[in-house]
């Protein structure tokens, strides 16, 4: 009874600030609401909540010069972000290149390419994604439900304009839009979850959900992208000759990682031609996923998780008497 007391009247007191303010402040007294009502002090608790309903609010609160810069930089990290992660697989593979110059004759060196790419676009993503949560943990803290979107929105701009440029005409372009449709609003879905787990102390699981829903949605939108776009019918036969102009369906779940090392696991599907057909047309989307994934999933979970009071001043409960 007087937690929910003492939460009404902290709802109370967060209306009378600014809109700009409320969730800064709400967080903040949350958290000190939740250790005092851990150490069983209620009436302390009371007295705390009730202190700031009833304080005035013309004093500021919040250090407004610290509060701008965290904005700024949430918003540099947010809008920047993308654009490293595009370079991260041009980059990855610029040095792949470079070292294949230098060891031209090493075989198993260019039969290793592609691997050898998507294990540097990884490394390279979680360089970003370590940058990423130091950002996140001095950044301001909008809620689950923005953060999610505030991750994604600028990501999928990147993603249609590094299309646009890569693609000749229209109809290049609507080749990925299905891959683009299914792993945007995909993604914004397991962000919002993982937010909502980090926001509750529930670290771990959110890197696990994460995981796991980040890789489910971006197998997913390669698959559907290969699907518009590739029969699944049998192969056109021509003077006895098959094409390789149609891929089975029942290597579906692997299209992802065969997309990245051009590689079957050793089973007989996808067949050389089928994997030459998957990487041709999915070429720039999945490097793209592998480079954004560990940066959304990093961001927001630092960006959940309960942060320090930083610049916010409120009032002291008045100590229990002896």
């Amino acid at each position: 009874m007087t937690r929910r007391l003492a939460g009404w009247l902290l709802r109370a007191a967060v209306r009378r600030w600014p809109a700009e303010l409320r969730d800064e402040l709400s967080r903040e007294w949350v958290a000190e609401l939740h250790v005092l009502a851990g150490r069983g002090e209620r009436w302390r608790m009371l007295r705390f909540a009730a202190s700031l309903a009833t304080s005035r609010s013309g004093a500021p609160v919040v250090d407004r010069v610290r509060f701008d810069a965290r904005a700024r930089r949430t918003a540099a990290t947010l809008l920047l972000a993308p654009l490293v992660c595009l370079a991260i697989p041009l980059a990855a593979g610029l040095l792949v290149n470079l070292v294949l110059s230098r060891f031209a004759t090493a075989h198993w060196l260019i039969d290793a390419q592609p691997s050898g790419l998507a294990l540097l676009t990884a490394g390279l993503a979680v360089l970003l994604a370590r940058l990423a949560h130091r950002s996140a943990a001095r950044g301001t803290r909008t809620g689950p439900v923005r953060t999610a979107l505030g991750i994604v929105l600028p990501v999928g701009l990147t993603a249609v304009g590094a299309e646009y440029a890569l693609n000749e005409t229209t109809d290049d372009l609507v080749r990925v839009a299905p891959a683009l449709l299914v792993w945007l609003p995909g993604l914004t879905l397991v962000l919002h979850r993982v937010g909502v787990l980090a926001g509750r102390g529930r670290t771990r699981a959110a890197w696990w959900v994460g995981g796991l829903g980040a890789f489910v949605v971006a197998d997913l939108a390669v698959a559907l992208m290969v699907v518009a776009n590739i029969s699944g019918s049998p192969e056109t036969v021509i003077d006895g000759v098959a094409q390789g102009d149609a891929i089975d369906r029942i290597s579906a779940p692997l299209w992802l990682f065969t997309s990245l090392t051009d590689w079957s696991f050793g089973l007989p599907r996808p067949t050389p031609s089928e994997i030459f057909l998957i990487s041709d047309l999915v070429e720039l989307q999945p490097f793209l996923y592998l480079a954004c994934t560990p940066y959304a999933l990093t961001y927001a979970i630092g960006a959940a998780r309960p942060a320090e009071p930083v610049g916010v001043r409120t009032p002291e409960p008045a100590p229990s008497p002896a």
